[in-house]
């Protein structure tokens, strides 16, 4: 298996994008090492999935990625190396610039940005001393084109394609590589609440809005969360190691068209 002998650590885990690339990279060869907010009990349906499917070892630790302090002690109980980090973990706030709370936009600056920074933080030097690693950010194509009413989404997954890009520069010849996934809409419940969220300044139902993000996409179809979990590990496997600083769409055409 191409990921054999590593291990991953994946934030965002119980999330319906986390989990399927936790799994996705434990069929690769991953041990894993799952971060998420929610208690264990509401990740072990993923953990048992991993577990059963790959028969790689797991390890859970609930974290409050919001708080400094939390991602630092995380890292110090952690004691397998990391070789591979899948910044997943993300927030979308739909509301127009006047109109967002100071709260949302913090948090939203927090789990999409400041979150990936803490993380790769606490283990890019290690990566560095043992000449591998691989960084991964999703972050989205909002992190290319702006799009009305997600300022401080917007905002933060542009940030984080920014920070990928310093990242790569400053670690290329310690052997470690750092790019960012930017998928369009992905099939998940975090789609299903934004378009919910629009309804509420819209006319539009449900369906309608959700029709306009599809005629939207030249593929005229969603992303699937198995089709970002594949690329991951193909800029993991040896195939992608002089890949870094990039910011890949996975979007149907959406940033071409």
């Amino acid at each position: 298996m191409a990921l054999e002998g590593k291990t991953a650590l994946v934030t965002g885990f119980a999330g319906a994008i986390g989990s399927v690339i936790a799994k996705t990279v434990a069929n690769a060869g991953c041990d894993v090492i799952g971060i998420d907010r929610v208690k264990q009990e509401n990740a072990q349906q993923s953990i048992d999935e991993i577990k059963a499917g790959s028969r790689k070892d797991i390890s859970y630790f609930e974290c409050d990625l919001l708080k400094k302090e939390n991602v630092k002690q995380f890292s110090l109980e952690i004691k397998s190396k990391v070789d591979i980090i899948v910044n997943v973990a993300g927030r979308l706030t739909v509301d127009k610039v006047e109109d967002i709370t100071d709260e949302d936009w913090d948090e939203d600056i927090g789990i999409n940005l400041t979150a990936p920074f803490l993380v790769i933080k606490q283990f890019l030097g290690s990566m560095k001393e043992q000449g591998w690693g691989r960084i991964i950010n999703i972050s989205s194509t909002c992190g290319l084109v702006a799009r009305p009413s997600m300022s401080s989404y917007v905002a933060s997954k542009t940030g984080l394609v920014g920070l990928t890009r310093a990242v790569a520069l400053e670690s290329a010849e310690f052997g470690v590589t750092c790019n960012a996934i930017c998928p369009s809409t992905v099939n998940t419940p975090l789609v299903t609440k934004m378009i919910k969220d629009f309804q509420k300044t819209s006319t539009k139902s449900f369906d309608e809005i959700k029709e306009e993000y599809l005629q939207c996409l030249p593929t005229k179809r969603f992303t699937e969360a198995s089709q970002i979990a594949d690329l991951v590990v193909f800029l993991c496997s040896p195939a992608g190691n002089n890949i870094t600083g990039t910011a890949i769409p996975v979007d149907g055409g959406y940033t071409t068209s």
